[in-house]
């Protein structure tokens, strides 16, 4: 009987290569997609698989005891592999979170510690720089040394093509899984079917987002510039047009879902904020609220009724910083 393997990953350009990476160590993989906040229902969700790969999905503070749990029930039935390189919240440690395999690095990109624990061959180790680049983490020596090799014009063209794709279809799950699929296989973003035309459409989309930011941004006193109910739920987009099209430190895009506002943040890049451990700050003072990233770049959710409470307390703290 073959063995059943689920991965579970990130839905940005890191993610997809870092599963497309774990793909080619095991090719009838299925894989599934979440935000770093969805983790723990993602984890209740998932089906009976031998094997379980979690891919560049942070640990939030506020669902420590949560998180542990759904790893524990998790790793009952499936021998679970956790690859991260957000920085853990205290109290969990590769001793206390209940899994087999535990790979985390900081200042990295998962996609290059996927390269390392899964090694693919060498004629498809070009997937890993295209995932660090997509997360700005390619000034590693071995992250430059494979950029070098392909020749850096290739590099961030084909991944500029990638992530502009990735991002016109965030919610395209079967269009992901396709270019995981097409990744794994050895091929460049722009020899995929149909990525150049999403890529494309994601550059007018990056347009439109731009222009809904000039009319919509709001200022948070001096700091910090709101977008809100942003088109297509790009708020990663919004954040960073926010930032310097209102000349404000932090940016924030948010959508609104049923029950909950989800936000995504970035920052000024000579700002010496620390977005993680601000957002982390923030929410563990907001109940039923999730957030965590990098000291560039975070997201999360808020509960929707919490949501002005959730400004006013982030504001509060970005003044005593």
């Amino acid at each position: 009987m073959s063995e059943k393997v689920g991965i579970l990953t990130h839905r940005d350009v890191d993610g997809v290569c870092s599963a497309a990476i774990a793909k080619i160590a095991h090719p009838k993989a299925y894989v599934e997609f979440a935000e770093a906040y969805e983790l723990v229902s993602k984890l209740h969700a998932l089906p009976a698989w031998d094997r379980v790969i979690i891919l560049d999905l942070g640990l939030n503070a506020g669902q420590k005891t949560e998180v542990k749990n759904a790893f524990e029930e998790v790793s009952k039935s499936s021998d679970t592999i956790y690859i991260d390189h957000h920085r853990l919240p205290p109290g969990i440690t590769r001793r206390t979170l209940p899994c087999d395999t535990f790979v985390h690095k900081a200042n990295v990109s998962c996609s290059e510690l996927a390269l390392d624990f899964f090694n693919p061959p060498a004629s498809l180790q070009y997937i890993a720089p295209l995932g660090a680049i997509g997360d700005y983490q390619e000034h590693t020596q071995k992250m430059r040394r494979l950029i070098m090799k392909y020749g850096w014009r290739m590099m961030y063209l084909e991944e500029f093509l990638l992530e502009q794709a990735i991002g016109a279809r965030r919610e395209d799950h079967p269009f992901k899984r396709g270019v995981i699929q097409g990744l794994a296989r050895g091929l460049w973003p722009s020899r995929i079917p149909s990525l150049v035309g999403q890529a494309r459409f994601g550059v007018e989309l990056e347009r439109t987002i731009e222009n809904y930011v000039r009319k919509k941004y709001k200022k948070i006193g001096k700091k910090i510039a709101i977008v809100t109910d942003v088109p297509l739920m790009a708020t990663g987009l919004a954040a960073f047009y926010a930032v310097k099209i209102a000349n404000a430190e932090i940016g924030i895009g948010t959508y609104r879902a049923e029950d909950y506002v989800g936000f995504s943040m970035r920052k000024y890049k000579k700002s010496d904020l620390n977005l993680n451990a601000l957002i982390m700050k923030t929410t563990s003072k907001i109940s039923g609220s999730s957030g965590g990233g990098h000291v560039e770049a975070v997201g999360g959710s808020i509960p929707i009724q919490k949501f002005d409470a959730f400004l006013k307390q982030l504001k509060r703290e970005v003044s005593v910083t």
